[in-house]
């Protein structure tokens, strides 16, 4: 039998398989997640049949990655005053801005969620912002966060629709979303789907650096074993013997 299977080994080699083990399936784990979150997110809902708002999410809730660009069925009152400009948004190869005025879901006072009525070339040639109830069909996409700095925060124009900047305009509360309407309104040209921003993917690139770490700990627990299996059958050094001390006689006088 070599000396490597010694029965007085086996339980050092039980923990290591049992570490190696964990951390290789912990790591599969986190793998697969990564995997399922980038299905998800490759998913193209803009083609599925509308649902309502209510059944996606709530005004508290945060915002479903699974529904990234579903259509919704909204229906509301416009908050005018809540209107801005988005920068940066081309239509036709045309630089230009999104207009964005918020619907309070459900009629006036409610929670708003803010709308992409359409493209307009410049702010001076967007029409008034619309007034009254609505009825719409609009695609769900999640608040941007692209850290674009606004330098000029005084002004309707905003570098990024990011519904924090849009809660310091209105009084109503706001959804943790937005919405892009499928047919422009108040004449717009409808916002290409292009320029709609792609899901985050932030928590499948957290899942795939899990798996690596199980998997650096796997690894790392092999040499700790193979370190440990050399030194237990490393040749063990005789212990030196003391050497007999030498009495010189004792001479009486």
């Amino acid at each position: 039998m070599p000396a490597a299977l010694a029965p007085r080994l086996w339980p050092g080699h039980l923990l290591a398989l049992v570490l190696v083990l964990a951390a290789g399936l912990l790591g599969l784990w986190q793998l697969d997640a990564w995997q399922a979150r980038r299905a998800d997110e490759a998913r193209d809902l803009t083609r599925a049949e509308p649902v309502s708002l209510g059944s996606v999410m709530g005004p508290d809730d945060p915002f479903p990655g699974r529904s990234v660009g579903q259509p919704v069925t909204l229906e509301g009152a416009w908050v005018p005053a809540g209107t801005i400009f988005v920068s940066g948004r081309e239509h036709d190869g045309r630089d230009g801005y999104w207009m964005v005025t918020p619907l309070a879901v459900g009629g006036a006072g409610e929670p708003a969620l803010p709308v992409v009525l359409g493209w307009v070339a410049s702010t001076g040639d967007a029409p008034a912002p619309p007034a009254g109830d609505a009825e719409l069909v609009g695609w769900l996409q999640p608040t941007e966060g692209t850290g674009a700095v606004d330098d000029d925060p005084g002004d309707d124009v905003l570098p990024q629709l990011r519904v924090a900047d849009l809660a310091q305009r209105v009084d109503e509360d706001l959804y943790s979303a937005y919405a892009v309407a499928q047919e422009g309104v108040g004449g717009l040209p409808a916002a290409d789907l292009e320029q709609l921003p792609d899901a985050g993917r932030f928590t499948a690139v957290r899942n795939l650096l899990y798996a690596v770490e199980w998997w650096f700990f796997g690894a790392f627990a092999v040499l700790i074993w193979w370190r440990w299996l050399g030194e237990q059958l490393a040749p063990r050094r005789a212990e030196p013997q003391p050497e007999d001390e030498e009495h010189p006689d004792t001479v009486t006088t």
